[in-house]
């Protein structure tokens, strides 16, 4: 029975073990301490604990060579999505959402950016989803809880790491513009599909197929031209841990400069457009005995990061790469001034890349807090009293250089005879002098005031704790109606006999400033409980399991995160009709009555039951957590238009009449495992997400599938295309098609209510939602001796993604570009090819029939991607006489396996583009 035992396991997490292996000898990423903090520096031993926690440790970290330490999660907690970001450097941070929602991150117990650590800082990250731990956080839980923990200094000598990653980052799926030829002749075949004069004659096509006046018929790969091939990472930080039974410490230094793919200026000197990314971080972190019974820490950060670039900035430099045909003008004629049109005026990739200015932008953060605890033995053993304050404070200013550049159009054609002839005008000018300007940018304050009485004591087997919480909160930023303050009283017990049952139940009072005087706070009560089965006397000798335990929880929490300032409040403003009036009949304006306020506004409320088991087994090589979740979420903000007549002649904005509902799973399984001399690890994280739509405060809508109601959250709906078009006779056959004069070439929809029209009454549902339905990783780390593997993997079902996110599949329209990227995938509608076409016709109008949601355009976005390849090899001190020695090189976002060939399919947006990247390493350990 024992070896059934264990091959069930095996197969269960996807490994070979040996029946006669032993304890594994190697930490697993998934292994956290077992006392944790839930937040306000409450802890929790995870045997016991009725909380729902997952996460991983410090190791997760040190593998990942990114700046972003939310890239170190992906596919690594179960319930934890995380979504890749788009841009370059400075903008590149993950989306985190638990369950389709954006949690709330603690940083050491203190709301706080996740970009304000760095990979060295981090201790363990773990999450809070159950409803116990939401109602703790009142009117901010409800999302869920991102905790991240910093490390502190230990009773030891000192220990200094040090680890420098140099990456190089390349292309993935890049777009591959069209040539000069190419265009021209699509361009062409669009304004004929348009009944519209074609734009290019035989000989100018010819021009720019054989390069005979490349400044007048040019062909300019604007991607190459503004895009090297590559972009360099330097990163290198330290830390410095230590101290003795009355004072301890931990500092981190950390250096990052990233310099993206853009190209730079290399010409005027006056100013420096190198796109670069340079942040230095310092943080301490200081534990101090002051007595035996108070006990002092504080953590200190500094941060500075600068940007350059070109003024015309990072991200919106993509637009005009993209849209720039490569017929559209050369970068330079020959007498050195930059090529421009009447259709793209100024707008030349490369002059606004080089040579329109730059922009320096600094930002400056310190992030402090202070904790002071008191043990009040004396009054009662168990008590304590603990005050704990936080500061922040992150500013940013830029330094700005401005200037034009001349632009040329030589209006350029060739006569019949094969004679070119150009009548060239310079528009514009060069800018002798530099504008300058050093604006005032940003100010954020964050500050967190925390008090606490707990008591903890053991009575036998009776273990008793508990607590009572003040906590106010408040965020203050530049600009009207940007500060936000909350504010709780938080009440918490947990009661355990005999280390085999536990009670755990929270009341939160919660307030918030967006909310209307006298109605600023709710309630939050919850409930939960956990049985330790492996303690009781009857499992005792089932020798496979060493651990087992269910866990429940019931309760409500909030979420104010959607509100904004004066919702409550009427609204006056903008311009009303006016009246002349005076001896000279003057016009006068005046202001108009706006939107109706929100009636009872309230946060959002969430009602949350969960169930949970916990088990390790064969001497703790197998873990497995599953957690089985309902929520439903109400007084959600929707549009207020469909409930109220327009017979009182004004709108109403919003209303709390929103209800989703949320169902599904998560788990997690590591087995961690020897053989002979190799030590491995498999682990597998998977979340099942169920989502209805219950009131979105819908209009009355004249047919049944009109109605979102009991569709999922995110839904996709369109119409539900059949085909094309191929000649006129279909199209007077067909029903009307309402949004735009369609012809031979376009969609073709269903008439989904039989009145012979194509209107917003045939909108269905269809394939899936925005929100992926099962979200998964997978990982495996191999250990022979000094040599050291490791693998992970994320992906993600059940999302719906559209084909027209991406400007690729809108070619020619609004005088933009045509891809080779589109035209190799796919075949557009002629009358040659209609019976193989995949794509409607070729246009240069914005088609409103064409492009628009529908069937046509959508896709399936699963994925499954190598997220993180590493090899290294360890030198011992003993070999080096110096240090412990790691060497490595590692690969980042190596493949992805998905349905969409052309791009990434988590980025079809104009954006700086997704990247691979290498990596080469060494860490020492003094």
């Amino acid at each position: 029975m024992k070896k059934i035992n264990y091959i069930i396991t095996a197969l269960l997490v996807g490994g070979t073990v040996s029946l006669n292996a032993q304890h594994p000898e190697v930490a697993t990423e998934m292994q956290l301490s077992d006392t944790l903090s839930i937040g306000y520096q409450i802890n929790t031993s995870v045997r016991t604990s009725s909380y729902s926690i997952n996460g991983v440790n410090a190791r997760s970290f040190e593998k990942s060579p990114y700046i972003d330490v939310t890239k170190a999660l992906y596919g690594k907690i179960a319930g934890l999505n995380v979504q890749q970001g788009t841009g370059a450097s400075p903008d590149n941070v993950c989306r985190l959402t638990i369950h389709g929602n954006a949690p709330l991150v603690l940083v050491d117990g203190f709301p706080r950016s996740i970009s304000d650590i760095t990979s060295m800082e981090i201790e363990s990250c773990y999450i809070l989803k159950d409803a116990a731990a939401a109602a703790l956080y009142g009117m901010q839980g409800a999302n869920g809880v991102v905790l991240i923990t910093t490390k502190r200094g230990t009773n030891s000598r000192l220990k200094v790491n040090v680890e420098y990653n140099f990456g190089i980052n390349t292309q993935f799926r890049s777009p591959k513009f069209a040539d000069a030829y190419t265009y021209a002749s699509a361009l062409n075949t669009a304004l004929s599909n348009d009944g519209l004069a074609v734009q290019y004659t035989m000989q100018e096509l010819q021009a720019f197929r054989d390069g005979s006046y490349p400044y007048e018929y040019p062909n300019v790969n604007w991607w190459d031209e503004t895009l090297n091939k590559a972009g360099f990472t330097h990163n290198l930080k330290m830390s410095f841990n230590g101290g003795n039974d009355k004072f301890r410490y931990h500092t981190v230094i950390d250096y990052y400069r990233d310099r993206s793919m853009l190209k730079e200026n290399t010409e005027d000197d006056r100013y420096n457009t190198k796109p670069t990314d340079t942040r230095l971080l310092l943080r301490t972190n200081i534990d101090v005995n002051i007595t035996k019974s108070t006990y002092m820490k504080t953590g200190l950060v500094g941060k500075l990061q600068e940007l350059n670039g070109t003024r015309y900035g990072r991200a919106a430099i993509f637009t005009p790469i993209y849209n720039t045909p490569a017929t559209a003008f050369p970068i330079r004629y020959e007498n050195g001034i930059y090529g421009g049109n009447t259709v793209y005026g100024a707008k030349n990739p490369v002059g606004l890349l080089k040579d329109y200015g730059h922009i320096r932008n600094m930002y400056g953060s310190l992030l402090a807090d202070l904790s002071l605890r008191q043990k009040l033995d004396i009054v009662t053993k168990g008590l304590g009293a603990e005050v704990t304050i936080s500061y922040d404070n992150i500013g940013g200013m830029n330094e700005t250089s401005s200037k034009e550049y001349r632009y040329m159009n030589s209006y350029a054609s060739i006569t019949d005879d094969g004679t070119l002839v150009t009548t060239p005008i310079v528009y514009g000018k060069d800018s002798e002098t530099l504008g300058h300007s050093q604006p005032f940018e940003s100010l954020l304050m964050r500050s967190d005031f925390q008090a606490k009485i707990d008591y903890n004591r053991i009575f036998g087997k009776h273990n008793v704790s508990g607590a009572l919480i003040y906590d106010m909160q408040s965020i203050v930023r530049n600009g009207r109606n940007n500060s936000r303050k909350n504010l709780s009283v938080i009440a918490n017990a947990t009661y355990t006999y005999d280390n085999r049952y536990s009670i755990n139940a929270v009341f939160n009072h919660s307030g918030s400033a967006y909310l209307p005087d006298g109605d600023k706070f709710d309630s939050y009560p919850a409930i939960s409980g956990a049985w330790i089965l492996s303690n009781e006397a009857f499992m005792r000798n089932i020798t496979p399991i060493n651990s087992l335990k269910l866990r429940a929880s019931y309760g409500q929490s909030g979420w104010d995160g959607s509100l904004s300032h004066e919702l409550w409040r009427q609204s006056y403003g903008g311009s009303g009709t006016g009246y002349n009036f005076g001896a000279n009949a003057t016009g006068a304006g005046g202001n108009s009555e706006g939107s109706l306020p929100v009636v009872g506004l309230v946060a959002e409320k969430s009602e949350k039951a969960t169930i949970g088991l916990d088990l390790t087994a064969f001497s703790n090589r197998l873990n497995m957590t599953v957690d089985g979740f309902y929520e439903k979420r109400s007084d959600m903000l929707v549009s207020g238009a469909n409930s109220t007549s327009n017979i009182i002649g004004i709108s109403v904005g919003q209303v709390n009449e929103g209800v989703y509902k949320y169902k599904g799973f998560d788990a997690s399984f590591s087995w961690n495992d020897k053989v002979g001399g190799v030590n491995y690890n498999i682990g597998a994280t998977m979340s099942y997400l169920a989502t209805e739509v219950v009131n979105t405060n819908q209009a009355y809508q004249e047919y049944d599938y009109l109605y979102t109601k009991g569709n999922p959250v995110g839904q996709r709906y369109g119409l539900e295309a059949i085909g094309l078009f191929n000649n006129q006779q279909e199209i007077n056959n067909s029903p009307r098609q309402t949004f735009s004069d369609v012809a031979p070439g376009d969609i073709k929809y269903k008439d989904q209510n039989g009145d012979n029209r194509i209107d917003s009454k045939d909108v269905v549902k269809m394939f899936g939602s925005s929100l992926p339905r099962f979200y998964f990783g997978f990982s495996l780390n191999l250990s022979y001796k000094h040599f050291e593997l490791s693998a992970d993997f994320q992906g993600m079902t059940g999302i719906t993604i559209s084909l027209l996110d991406s400007p690729l599949y809108k070619p020619l329209t609004g005088n933009g570009n045509i891809s080779k990227t589109f035209l190799n995938e796919e075949i557009c509608w002629t009358p040659e090819n209609k019976k193989n076409a995949t794509m409607p016709r070729l246009t240069t109008l914005d088609n409103a029939n064409n492009y628009r949601d529908s069937s046509w355009w959508y896709r399936d976005g699963s994925f499954i991607k190598l997220r993180n390849l590493l090899v290294a090899y360890t030198f011992p001190k003993s070999q080096t006489r110096f240090a412990d020695l790691k060497v490595f090189v590692q690969g980042t976002n190596l493949f992805s396996l998905d349905n969409i060939h052309f791009a990434d399919p988590e980025q079809l947006s104009v954006a700086y583009p997704s990247t691979r990247s290498y990596w080469a390493g060494v860490k020492l350990n003094f």
